[in-house]
């Protein structure tokens, strides 16, 4: 099973490749989604629950436009409905925004207060190679833009503008940070250039 890549991969900065359409239902494709999918169950011997609300090819090292979203997925932890999107895109935005807390497995125990479109509409592939267009709101439309940031060669640490709105968050911290909510007052703050530490960035860039 593919482990998730380290921050400082060179893969979670580039721009994934798109998968072509001839090739979404070869053997290839149908092996990196098993890939993907064996990554987001982790070793659960079943797949009724993932242990993650999305996942991007990248964070794995395949540099493909797929990304793993549960689109049942809720803000107090729920998770029930796993599905894989090939070739994702973003094809409209509201202008209402919404800020809440994101984490992620490819930046260490960095975190921070996100904005981001409150309502989305995606277009992408699914396995059968059908192609679809779906509108998700609030918790979900929020891991779609996660995802596909990542796609794209971006992380979320990119949106934060405001030093206050990095945070440092130890694993024992999760659910007090995220849960609880947290992460509107959190008094850890993640410095940028520790952040670039983190990523192997040279600090002056």
């Amino acid at each position: 099973m593919k482990q998730m890549v380290k921050p400082n991969d060179p893969v979670l900065l580039k721009t994934a490749e798109e998968i072509p359409q001839n090739e979404i239902n070869s053997s290839e494709t149908k092996e990196l989604i098993e890939e993907i999918l064996d990554a987001s169950f982790g070793r659960r011997k079943n797949r009724e629950k993932p242990t993650v609300v999305g996942l991007a090819a990248p964070q794995i090292g395949i540099s493909k436009r797929i990304i793993a979203v549960d689109i049942g997925a809720d803000k107090k932890g729920g998770l029930s409905k796993l599905k894989i999107y090939i070739n994702p895109e973003i094809t409209w935005r509201s202008e209402d925004m919404e800020e809440w807390c994101e984490g992620c497995w490819s930046t260490d125990r960095v975190a921070g207060a996100v904005s981001r479109n409150k309502k989305i509409k995606v277009r992408a592939y699914i396995t059968d190679g059908k192609k679809i267009e779906e509108e998700y709101e609030g918790y979900v439309a929020r891991i779609f833009q996660h995802e596909i940031d990542h796609l794209n060669g971006s992380e979320f640490v990119n949106r934060i503008t405001d030093p206050d709105k990095l945070h440092w968050v130890e694993e024992d911290e999760w659910v007090k940070y995220k849960n609880e909510e947290g992460w509107r007052s959190w008094p850890k703050k993640c410095p940028r250039e520790k952040w670039k530490k983190i990523k192997g960035i040279n600090p002056s860039v």
